[in-house]
């Protein structure tokens, strides 16, 4: 099933800092009831971790089972990252975020508290974001929506086959996991019973 399930804005934080989600939206529908907190947790956790490293202007995509995270690191100081299933096209799933961006700064003026919270941006810009995420649920009429955002296809394009290739180098994703204070004790057990089921949620 063809399904966008979670995307966000983050900081794009000075080296050592950590990137802040300053707005979120998600449609987990899809899932359990009482499994769609812990993939929240764990799609706001690989979202920070991910986005961390992304340079401005360039795209990015890392591929974990039979799911895809996208990034977007934007000119305007903050990233744009989506979680999206193996189905919905890579095109499309940029081009959300590339609209996402432009929304974002057209509903806010592309302006962050100082300094900026944990989804301190929902007042102003979550109407808009979760109508986006309807929206863009089914990529052939998105697809139209985003043809004015061919000027992606010049921004650079990094490809991530492991989960590793994507977060800071030296880094485990089971350390770092293991080390988070965002993730619950439910989401770290999640995590683990899902990946000795070579499954991990379905998700991760």
């Amino acid at each position: 099933m063809v399904k966008l399930l979670f995307s966000a804005v983050y900081t794009q934080p000075p080296p050592g800092a950590e990137p802040v989600m300053v707005t979120s939206s998600s449609e987990l529908s899809s899932f359990g009831y009482f499994q769609r907190g812990s993939v929240l947790e764990m799609c706001t956790f690989f979202g920070r971790n991910f986005s961390k490293p992304a340079q401005a202007g360039t795209r990015s995509s890392v591929k974990h089972e039979d799911f895809f995270c996208y990034v977007y690191s934007t000119p305007h100081g903050f990233n744009c990252v989506a979680f999206a299933d193996v189905e919905y096209p890579q095109r499309v799933a940029f081009g959300y975020l590339a609209k996402m961006g432009e929304e974002y700064v057209k509903v806010t003026g592309g302006k962050l508290p100082s300094p900026p919270t944990e989804n301190c941006m929902n007042p102003q810009f979550k109407g808009t974001h979760d109508a986006m995420l309807l929206q863009f649920q089914n990529p052939a009429e998105a697809d139209q929506l985003t043809a004015i955002m061919r000027q992606l296809d010049e921004t650079k394009l990094i490809l991530h086959s492991t989960i590793e290739s994507a977060i800071e180098r030296g880094q485990k994703i089971d350390t770092l996991i293991e080390k988070s204070n965002e993730l619950s004790g439910s989401s770290k057990l999640f995590y683990k019973t899902a990946a000795k089921q070579n499954q991990c949620c379905r998700l991760m």
